[in-house]
């Protein structure tokens, strides 16, 4: 499983014991025996064991087969068969209720997926929670890709830079790479239209697409002369980090999401950053729906000396998210841009910054505090399911609330990095009357 906004680890598959059910003979051989039992088992122990709120065993198990009856009937089964009588003793009640959705997968092979899909999501219900997810296999195939930072695209990033749209990094071994765009290069136009006008975002959002489609380029190579390109979009993972210098001794980061290895971008992104001269920073967390929250505790540690990033609790007991040893840390003052869609992992980043003395400028953070946990099942099926909430570094609870900016000010999210970008103009303004006066720091 992955815990948290994701700890990785695997679940233990319980043993399956199947329960003999009258149904007609001529259906019991159409089905695979093993998976309906295993997911209901699997998905079961993870509710009991893990959820935030604490399941009453026997409510969780009467959803459970409710949900199948009502969902054979909708299936054409006009006479389902009696629900088990539950007897109190888990391992049975647990035995019979799994034996009960197998069979009904049995008695409506073609509509198995569709049963077995209502009963996970009616047992994730049974613990009210609204965040919970089941994934069938080629979602969460797709989920765990972006999990993996991979977007449908050519395996680049983008930024403004003088007035142009500058590949500031390309995925090793990605369509881009292997048509020899190369870090430098400007991007001119992306199918036939000129991309001069437009921000990092647009322009990103214009480079994605469905796999397998093509997008034509114009590039003014770095080192002289423009090409034409046609490249096929793939699954890919894109750096999500933008770094620049604004100006002298301000530095300029962007975190686009949390995903796996991100920490280690950002750990680059500052070293080149440092090198450059940077001895204020300015870390633009807008539009960063957040992702896994160990990406998110070593970001922060970045920028923290020592002490925990945030607190988490999970049933009652809470835990310190320490900070961890990182090869690179930022001393400098920083000023953190957040939107009302930062949210998850950046706000735990925004968080615990602001509790450390750093200035957030921009508008009131989206307030999403629950952790979820991701859970592969057996068949190559997936459960998300909140297990864990948490805290700022000074023990503030920020869920449906939000992190208020100490500079409010509003702007339209299309203009981010754009020439029109108040928050920023804002926030550099901010950073470097704190550079002047020497504060900003953080312990």
């Amino acid at each position: 499983m992955m815990r948290a906004f994701v700890r990785c680890g695997l679940l233990a598959v319980l043993a399956a014991v199947v329960l003999a059910v009258a149904w007609p003979p001529a259906l019991t051989a159409q089905v695979t025996a093993d998976l309906a039992d295993a997911l209901v088992r699997e998905t079961y122990e993870a509710i009991r064991e893990d959820a935030l709120r604490p399941p009453d065993v026997l409510t969780l198990l009467h959803e459970t087969v409710l949900t199948t009856q009502r969902t054979l009937i909708s299936a054409g089964v006009t006479d389902p068969p009696p629900l088990p009588a539950f007897t109190g003793q888990e391992d049975w009640d647990l035995t019979a209720a799994a034996a009960y959705v197998q069979a009904a997968t049995v008695a409506a092979p073609r509509d198995a997926d569709r049963i077995i899909q209502a009963v996970l999501r009616a047992m994730i219900r049974a613990v009210a929670d609204p965040l919970g997810a089941v994934f069938m296999p080629l979602e969460f195939t797709h989920f765990h890709r972006e999990l993996r930072g991979e977007h449908t695209g050519i395996g680049v990033q983008v930024d403004a830079v003088r007035g142009q749209i500058v590949f500031s990094d390309v995925t090793a071994g990605g369509p881009a790479a292997r048509g020899g765009i190369t870090p430098g290069d400007v991007l001119v136009q992306a199918d036939g239209r000129t991309v001069a006008d437009s921000t990092p975002d647009e322009v990103m959002d214009r480079l994605h697409g469905a796999a397998g489609t093509t997008v034509v380029l114009v590039v003014r190579r770095a080192a002289g002369g423009t090409v034409h390109l046609s490249l096929v979009r793939e699954p890919v993972r894109e750096n999500p980090t933008r770094w620049k210098m604004i100006e002298p001794h301000i530095g300029y980061l962007r975190l686009l999401e949390f995903s796996e290895e991100m920490s280690s971008d950002v750990s680059r992104s500052v070293t080149g950053l440092v090198e450059a001269g940077a001895t204020a920073l300015l870390l633009d967390l807008r539009e960063n729906g957040g992702g896994l929250l160990d990406e998110a505790v070593a970001v922060a540690s970045v920028f923290l000396s020592d002490g925990v990033v945030a607190m988490e609790e999970q049933r009652g007991s809470l835990t310190a998210l320490s900070v961890t040893p990182q090869a690179r840390r930022f001393s400098g003052p920083v000023v953190v841009l957040v939107s009302h869609f930062t949210a998850s992992a950046s706000e735990v980043v925004a968080g615990a910054l602001q509790d450390a003395g750093a200035t957030l400028v921009g508008e009131r953070t989206f307030g999403k505090a629950t952790v979820q946990t991701i859970y592969p099942l057996r068949g190559g099926w997936g459960l998300r399911l909140t297990t864990a909430r948490y805290y700022t570094r000074r023990g503030r609870l920020i869920d449906a609330q939000g992190l208020r900016p100490d500079l409010s000010v509003p702007m339209d999210v299309d203009l981010i990095q754009g020439p029109r970008d108040v928050q920023l103009k804002e926030a550099t303004t901010a950073l470097r009357t704190q550079l002047a006066a020497g504060t900003g720091t953080r312990p």
